[in-house]
């Protein structure tokens, strides 16, 4: 009996969005979603394949499969469905790619260039989205693992970033405004009709448009309004915004977008543009969003884009090979921005006052080669993503706690030195990262006092004293790296209280690695559910590795030059995704668990320098393992 006609459309926004863009399914984790919304994308990719293909099922095994998810009477788990769903977006993303390759030459370049760019704009954008979950609006009641009010990333069901944008502001929406005050009082409809025209019709010829993956309209006789990408104030003119992303477009970034004197947005991100960025944007006196991210624009970031008085709420510059300094002069005009991203440039200079910018919320300058110190925020600030990590500063970390909005702060991979400060840290203070620096001193209690904390990166300093391990109670925390220190003393023998607490713990990766602790290797640590990484090696310590662990998730385990003894825990045997498994240099005296040391998903294996008994384990029955992939255990006639 086939399902109701209504819950074929019970699909989120998120799982419509990859059903437009499929190939971003391969770097999503689609965690919120249900069962019968991954089913229900699912049957759509599926129906669309299954008519491709003529209804036959002989010819595609997506009628098949379509059957199997169309079956209202069949129970479906959501693994089952999580599975389907994948399965049908890698079908549509490779067929998309492989209809991009030359027909006559068979050259695959392309596609496979098409379907890596898709792969890794859709992982960086979910890494964002995991990092700064908090970017957008919430209500900060104190709670332990408050969640936010909107996602950052939310996105409308077309695919395209939604009317609250990547930051959850409003963005798309128009502020209607004076054709007269922007091309002049005696400019007619008409001439308007045609200067926007003709820009339109430069962008299209200078980026090579008969290329562009969606052209639907460009250079035809309908209204410029109704060419793809291009939204109007009006029924036929008057361009308000123009969103080109990710659509193939290349050449010199092009300059006719000057002549669009009523655009209030652009988007041109994710395409092969070059050149240099006009000065003349900044005279266009609507524009509050400027994207050119992932291009390859080259040169200096021109003064003239911004002037006094200018509406710009978002400038994304990133991922393009811009030099120089962010002009600090004029930087200050910009009154209204919320956000500023120039990561991954090769800028060079000091950070701008960006203090005394009232609405300024994100601030990312990663990967560049800045200089100078860190600024210093007061009260009045409204800044809670701070990234400058991968540059050249120094000086010390300025304290924290006179701005209340904090959620993001990340100054790791530069030159900072001193202490940590001493201050009380804002509640909402998620991500903290300080790592690859020169920070001496202890780390203070009070990240141990943060209700929200997801990710503490201490890692490559030089700090010393006892652990935070108060921190490590904290259910909300996933990610904790102090390796490379020099921290003393044991680790805490327990994390939770009570199985439930253990259930809500959140942690993903423990890094420890390369200090001096001492001490047991605490079962409550190693059997905590979500862990993906455990990395204790090059320290002091000592006794039985623990017997139970939390394996289903695990794809990391390093212990490393330690001085464990016993035997390898046979229930590692059960560790499906583990990739990377370093036992070397322990007093480890057991049998070699040959179940344990060949798992077929194995890519590093290190047991040397422990006293292994390999005779027991030649012995052994073999096992069944997959040898195109397992790692082989070393030969007993390797000396011989």
């Amino acid at each position: 009996m086939a399902r109701p006609a209504d819950a074929r459309d019970a699909v989120s926004s998120a799982v419509l969005a990859v059903l437009r863009a499929p190939c971003d399914a391969y770097a999503k984790s689609f965690d919120d979603e249900t069962a019968a919304s991954l089913r229900a994308g699912a049957r759509r990719a599926l129906e669309a394949q299954c008519a491709r293909a003529g209804g036959d099922e002989t010819r595609s095994d997506a009628c098949g499969t379509l059957a199997t998810v169309a079956d209202g009477a069949r129970a479906m788990t959501r693994g089952e469905a999580m599975g389907h769903f994948k399965q049908a977006m890698h079908e549509s993303c490779q067929s998309g790619a492989a209809a991009m390759s030359d027909p006559e030459k068979r050259d695959a370049s392309e596609a496979t260039r098409y379907v890596r760019e898709a792969v890794t704009r859709a992982a960086e954008e979910e890494a964002v989205a995991g990092r700064t979950a908090s970017a957008g609006r919430w209500e900060d009641d104190g709670g332990e693992g408050t969640s936010p009010a909107t996602s950052v990333t939310e996105e409308g069901g077309d695919g395209r970033t939604g009317d609250r944008g990547m930051w959850g502001w409003d963005r798309d929406a128009p502020t209607q405004t004076s054709a007269e005050d922007a091309f002049g009082a005696a400019s007619s409809v008409d001439s308007i009709k045609h200067r926007e025209r003709q820009a339109l019709g430069d962008m299209y010829r200078r980026t090579n448009g008969a290329k562009w993956r969606r052209r639907d309209g460009w250079m035809s006789s309908k209204s410029y309004c109704e060419w793809y990408g291009v939204t109007c104030l009006e029924k036929d003119f008057g361009v308000a915004f123009v969103d080109l992303r990710d659509n193939g477009m290349e050449g010199d970034m092009p300059q006719a977008i000057d002549e669009l004197k009523l655009l209030q947005g652009l988007d041109l991100s994710y395409n092969r543009l070059e050149g240099r960025l006009s000065a003349m944007l900044g005279e266009l006196k609507t524009l509050r969003y400027l994207l050119v991210r992932s291009n390859a624009l080259y040169s200096d970031i021109p003064a003239g884009l911004f002037r006094k008085g200018s509406p710009l709420t978002q400038l994304d510059l990133s991922d393009n090979s811009l030099s120089g300094a962010i002009p600090g002069r004029e930087f200050v005009y910009l009154t209204s921005l919320r956000m500023f991203n120039v990561s991954n440039n090769a800028l060079t200079g000091t950070i701008p006052n960006i203090a005394s910018l009232p609405a300024l919320e994100i601030f990312s300058a990663s990967t560049n080669a800045l200089r100078g110190a860190v600024p210093h925020f007061d009260d009045a600030a409204k800044i809670r993503f701070f990234d400058v990590s991968k540059n050249a500063l120094h000086g010390s970390i300025p304290s924290l706690s006179s701005v209340p909005s904090w959620v993001l702060f990340d100054v790791s991979h530069n030159s900072l030195t001193g202490e940590l400060p001493r201050t009380a840290l804002p509640r909402t203070l998620r991500v903290f990262s300080c790592a690859n620096n020169n920070l001496n001193g202890t780390v203070p209690q009070t990240f141990a006092q943060l209700p929200k904390v997801e990710h503490l990166d201490f890692s490559a300093n030089q700090f010393t004293g006892a652990l935070p391990a108060s921190v490590l109670q904290k259910k909300t925390l996933r990610y904790f790296n102090v390796s490379r220190n020099a921290f003393e003393g044991e680790l805490p023998r327990s994390v939770y209280q009570g199985e439930l607490e253990r259930q809500s713990m959140r942690l993903e990766e423990f890094d420890v690695s390369h200090n001096k602790l001492t001490g047991a290797l605490p079962q409550s640590i190693v059997e905590l559910d979500r862990l993906r990484v455990i990395d204790v090696a090059h320290n002091a310590l000592s006794g039985d590795l623990p017997s139970r662990w939390a394996v289903d998730r695990l794809e990391r385990l390093d212990v490393k030059a330690n001085a464990f003894t016993g035997a390898i825990p046979t229930i590692l045997a059960r560790a499906t995704r583990l990739r990377h498994l370093d036992l070397s240099q322990n007093a480890l005296r057991s049998r070699a668990n040959l179940a344990v040391l060949t798992i077929p998903t194995l890519e590093h294996l290190d047991v040397s320098g422990n006293s292994l008994d390999w005779n027991e384990a030649a012995a052994a029955p073999a096992p069944k393992i997959d040898r195109a992939r397992a790692i082989e255990p070393p030969s007993l006639h390797d000396d011989l």
